[in-house]
């Protein structure tokens, strides 16, 4: 790897590692192993496809689930709708019309606002 590179990798992980609040906590369970993202009043279980706000099971549909985690995944990278259905839907974002911005609404709306955040022009990122 270049220096330079390897320098820049440094400087984002270590940057991320400052400024992002996020935690994977990985439980012992007997015969399974069991992923967790942790952020205030949020918690992603990720086997389980199962969100949790303010301790309260959240129901979130298909999309609704793997938005927000794709999203929580990729802290405070700013993510085009685009890339967010191909990764999502699993399809051509050619075509994606308000897709993702109903499921954001939608999130908005069973989580709160104080996780993802539009940045217009450009797509949404993950704050919490």
């Amino acid at each position: 790897m270049i220096e330079a590179d390897k320098s820049l990798l440094q400087d984002v992980v270590k940057y991320l590692s400052d400024n992002v609040q996020c935690q994977v906590t990985k439980l012992s369970v007997p015969g399974e192993q069991r992923n967790i993202l942790t952020f205030p009043n949020l918690e992603i279980h990720i086997n389980e496809q199962a969100v949790y706000h303010n301790g309260i099971l959240v129901p979130l549909t298909h999309h609704e689930f793997f938005t927000l985690l794709y999203l929580s995944q990729h802290p405070t990278w700013v993510l085009s709708k685009e890339q967010i259905y191909e990764a999502v839907w699993k399809a051509d974002p050619e075509h994606c019309g308000a897709a993702v911005a109903n499921v954001v609404y939608s999130l908005r709306r069973k989580i709160g606002d104080g996780y993802i955040e539009t940045v217009i022009g450009s797509g949404y990122k993950f704050v919490g």
